[in-house]
């Protein structure tokens, strides 16, 4: 069976989703979200950046970590979806940096004894 309005009432649209982020959340909570992410990403990426020279597999965890917050932060309450591509560049650079390090890790140890 299905859900019909009787006949003498119209049809009312629902209204659009807020442009604005997600409305569960009060304006200012989603602003700080927001500034969040953008410090998170700005910060995993300078990590990354600098783990790929020296102490890989310290700053490519940290810069993973603020990364990957960075982005459940941006899925979870919808918002600076503009710092999406910057969070995860350096999830990426991070992923090298470790990976990186382990294989540096491993040509000391079993190449130059």
């Amino acid at each position: 069976m299905s859900q019909q309005p009787p006949p003498n009432e119209s049809f009312v649209p629902p209204p659009p989703p807020s442009q604005f982020g997600n409305p569960l959340y009060p304006p200012d909570v989603l602003a700080a979200k927001a500034a969040a992410v953008g410090s998170d990403a700005k910060n995993a990426l300078i990590l990354s950046i600098v783990g790929l020279f020296c102490f890989g597999f310290i700053f490519g965890y940290l810069a993973f970590r603020k990364a990957n917050g960075a982005l459940e932060t941006i899925q979870i309450y919808d918002v600076a979806h503009d710092k999406h591509g910057i969070a995860m560049t350096a999830k990426i650079l991070s992923i090298i940096d470790i990976a990186g390090w382990a294989v540096a890790l491993l040509l000391r140890i079993f190449v130059f004894r």
